[in-house]
């Protein structure tokens, strides 16, 4: 997952998709891992700290660790079956994280190659000179977020053809309310799928309050918006790439 300028929400969104992911016939495991080389806010908005988190989960599958012992040695339960990997708040730490040899690479291989969990990698403004490209290049579909305003659209057709030639399906997400149809989006970014989910003041709030016992944050737009992102990219993800139509 990732976005363009103007801070579209994309930590909020990957807690969120984690937690509206369908359960199918059997709810794999669900891991948000904080993956943005200009430093994250998971550790702070969240409660649940920074270390060792990313750094700990890069180091253990950097010298061939299971995902499974790396993942247990490094993240915050958010529910059961749930789980967050924070990263450095620091963006000079985030980015010699990342940088450090085979970094991205031994996480996406390890990542890619397990199939108890889905893993949702926030990755910031991610292109192809990144450190963390190659966990695009080994992600099944990368979600790029944009907010409506036309000075943000404007970025989208550049960016999904960049993703494109590094991951096989690249799907948009607008959040607001932008001034053109879906279909008009779909023709203009370039991508095959495109959704458009709600722009809200309590995005974070809601964000927080999912994973507890009180049912308000799961009555709102956003949550509703959350669950029919997550059936799709799901239902994505299990049919190799066809594209997922819905009307405009």
């Amino acid at each position: 997952m990732s976005s363009v300028r103007g801070a579209p929400g994309v930590s909020a969104w990957s807690v969120l998709m984690a937690a509206a992911w369908p359960a199918g016939k059997q709810l794999l495991e669900r891991v948000v891992v904080e993956a943005d080389v200009d430093g994250g806010v998971a550790g702070a908005r969240y409660g649940v700290g920074v270390d060792p988190g990313v750094l700990g989960l890069v180091t253990g599958l950097r010298h061939g660790g299971d995902p499974t012992e790396a993942l247990s040695a490094v993240a915050r339960r958010l529910a059961s079956g749930a789980w967050m990997v924070p990263g450095p708040e620091s963006p000079e730490i985030a980015r010699r994280v990342w940088s450090a040899d085979r970094a991205a690479a031994a996480v996406a291989e390890a990542l890619s190659l397990d199939h108890r969990r889905v893993w949702l990698c926030d990755l910031g403004r991610v292109c192809a000179t990144s450190a963390t490209a190659p966990i695009v290049a080994g992600s099944a579909v990368t979600l790029l977020f944009s907010r409506d305003a036309p000075a943000d659209l404007v970025q989208l057709p550049s960016r999904v053809e960049t993703l494109g030639k590094m991951c096989q399906n690249v799907g948009v997400v607008v959040v607001g309310s932008p001034p053109y149809a879906r279909d008009e989006l779909i023709d203009f970014v370039g991508s095959r799928d495109v959704w458009v989910v709600p722009a809200a003041s309590d995005l974070i709030e809601v964000s927080q309050q999912v994973w507890s016992t009180s049912r308000r944050a799961r009555r709102t737009p956003v949550w509703r918006a959350a669950v029919e992102l997550a059936a799709d990219v799901s239902a994505l993800v299990v049919s190799g790439g066809a594209a997922v139509r819905r009307d405009a």
